[in-house]
């Protein structure tokens, strides 16, 4: 009989190609596999999730229905919460007691980065510990790193600060050796000036410099990201569905 199990962490790189075979959002997946972030991977021996220590979950390879019931359960009773990723198939075993959503991906398809104005009275600087300390918002680093220092070390960002203080921000929600996932917020009293704009611009030129793309993703209602995204010369190349428990 098949037992779900949970994979130390000195064997996550044995799982690299399974999560580089995922069809949207691998960046979260491998970069657990790779070490540079954390998370944790499950498998019964055939299938395999992937929990990331943001919450975003991933199931690759042929789940069966033991399997399935064993994520379900994992969504149910976890002490971090799961929401999983998945195709159409995946999703239609999610029914009553949970939420099934959409989600968005883009690509940086384009060789060099945008173009950006700063305005005056602010200034860009890339992230540091002092920066981060001061942010207030849900997307931060610690969204998806472990520590400040564990960011500082595996990841990339930068700050429209005012007066000193971060006003808003873009950095590598995760990341790979191929691919970095941008996140952004902006500070309520900052909003709708274009920051976010400037930070994220800021941001795809460091990950171009160091050779790798830059991806952005978001939930299918959140016009205001894929617009952003658009708008800094993303190309929208795929969706999946989201499950999630209900309150």
């Amino acid at each position: 009989m098949a037992v779900f199990r949970k994979i130390p962490q000195n064997s996550y790189r044995e799982f690299i190609q399974t999560a580089d075979k995922l069809p949207f959002g691998k960046i979260y997946p491998l970069s657990i596999a790779d070490g540079r972030q954390a998370g944790d991977i499950y498998t019964d021996g055939k299938a395999v999730l992937f929990h990331h220590l943001c919450g975003f979950g991933y199931v690759a390879d042929k789940a069966d229905d033991t399997f399935i019931n064993w994520v379900k359960d994992l969504m149910r009773n976890g002490r971090r919460r799961l929401v999983l990723f998945a195709d159409d198939g995946l999703a239609e075993h999610f029914g009553e007691g949970f939420a099934v959503d959409s989600r968005l991906f883009f690509e940086y398809r384009k060789p060099s980065p945008p173009e950006f104005n700063l305005p005056e009275g602010y200034s860009l600087k890339r992230l540091d510990s002092g920066l981060i300390s001061q942010m207030e918002g849900r997307i931060v680093p610690a969204f998806s790193w472990e520590s400040t220092e564990s960011f500082l070390a595996g990841g990339t960002g930068f700050c429209v600060t005012f007066d000193g203080r971060p006003a808003a921000w873009a950095f590598s929600a995760a990341a790979g050796g191929r691919e970095v996932d941008i996140g952004v917020e902006t500070a309520e009293a900052y909003r709708r000036k274009g920051l976010a704009y400037i930070a994220a611009a800021k941001t795809i030129d460091d990950i171009l410099d160091s050779g790798r793309t830059p991806v952005w993703a978001c939930h299918a209602g959140n016009a205001g990201s894929a617009g952003l995204a658009e708008k800094l010369g993303f190309e929208r190349i795929g969706e999946c569905k989201t499950c999630v428990i209900t309150p």
